[in-house]
């Protein structure tokens, strides 16, 4: 059955009369999923916390039907507020443990989410050069050496939109003995991974960006071989492991452990009503379909890049493959790309500023007659 795009897009209210590239920044809400927030906040409205263990089980059902997405166990997924925290936790770990001097692998084009918890532990950073917008294995191999603990690295880079190759990055790690950290943030769940087969140990993912559901947090994960090797750097009343005894441990100067799992991370209570309505965002995504998501996306890119090519516009995203692209794609305008960037926002067309250039992401609501009013624009590139 072929896919209703135009009855998608009508669940985007902002389509009525914007031309809306800036998912990579933040997703819009499409009705069903604000419609469950605001059913969730209406609960909490009228009912106060008397639902609130209930709650924290639909949670726990929520961790469990992402950890399926990646092919994990439910006990190696919780949420974080965000990457940047993910990333911190992970660098105080990682400091905390490793007494001996070492470094970490990254790409120069980072989310600043990806690095900064490290830079700012003064944790060693070596930083691979991208190489025609993309990040070749053999060039981040070439930067790794014998004091090497991790790489750091997105699935999608925000800035170009490159889609590095997971699945033989871990490997070439994994046989290094070198830790695999992951920032999903532009790409999850629409480009799903699999932790298991990519050998990665933490992976975050924010999930504003694709997840449809605003600001949510991050999805957490950690593999049990790394929560055994690296304890967590925090804890709060929720970490503890009350072995069924009570939800709260309540007693002073009395040894406890934390959770074996990954609610260790689950320091203290946190805002469960967008994330369980994130359930619904995940089934209505479900409900399109990944691989039509997928192709929709890239027939959407296809004609942007044609287009662009039309004008002579220089593009700066890799494009050349298809299995490194994403829905992201990024040109310049040499000197021109801000105030072309303010002058499509006065015509409700709205793209990223980015490293200097200009980012337009595609969605599912989007369709070719957007794309074709951003195009129309860009023939006169007088200002």
């Amino acid at each position: 059955m072929m896919t209703d795009w135009d009855k998608i897009r009508r669940d985007f209210p902002i389509t009525k009369n914007s031309a809306y590239f800036q998912s990579a920044a933040m997703s819009p809400l499409p009705t069903p999923v604000f419609e469950a927030i605001v059913e969730e906040y209406r609960k909490l409205h009228q009912g106060g916390d008397i639902k609130w263990m209930d709650d924290l089980k639909r949670f726990k059902g929520l961790c469990a039907n992402l950890a399926e997405s990646i092919n994990t166990e439910p006990d190696n997924v919780t949420f974080v507020p965000n990457t940047s925290l993910a990333m911190s936790l992970v660098a105080l770990s990682l400091k905390d443990q490793l007494k001996k001097p070492f470094n970490i692998v990254s790409m120069k084009d980072e989310f600043p989410a990806s690095t900064i918890g490290f830079e700012y532990l003064n944790i060693k950073m070596n930083y691979v050069e991208p190489k025609e917008g993309r990040y070749p294995i053999d060039s981040i191999i070439e930067v790794i050496d014998e004091q090497t603990a991790a790489v750091v690295t997105s699935q999608i880079q925000y800035a170009t939109g490159f889609r590095q190759d997971l699945l033989t990055l871990g490997r070439e790690l994994h046989q290094r003995g070198i830790l695999f950290i992951v920032n999903s943030t532009q790409a999850f769940p629409y480009f799903p991974v699999d932790v298991k087969a990519s050998k990665i140990d933490v992976l975050s993912a924010s999930l504003h960006k694709w997840g449809l559901t605003g600001h949510v947090g991050s999805m957490f994960f950690t593999s049990p071989s790394f929560r055994e090797r690296f304890p967590s750097p925090w804890v709060g009343w929720l970490s503890v492991d009350t072995e069924g005894k009570s939800i709260i441990h309540t007693a002073k100067n009395t040894p406890f452990r934390l959770h074996q799992s990954a609610r260790r991370y689950d320091s203290g209570t946190f805002n469960l009503q967008p994330l369980l309505a994130l359930q619904k965002a995940l089934d209505y995504i479900q409900g399109i379909g990944l691989q039509n998501i997928q192709q929709r996306l890239m027939e959407l890119t296809d004609y942007l890049i044609q287009g662009l090519r039309g004008l002579n516009i220089t593009i700066l995203s890799p494009v050349s493959r298809k299995e490194e692209r994403s829905a992201i794609v990024t040109f310049t305008l040499g000197d021109k790309n801000e105030p072309w960037i303010k002058k499509l926002a006065k015509k409700n067309i709205y793209v990223s500023p980015r490293d200097g250039n200009i980012r337009v992401s595609v969605n599912i609501f989007n369709n070719l007659a957007d794309i074709d009013r951003l195009l129309e624009m860009l023939r006169d590139l007088s200002v």
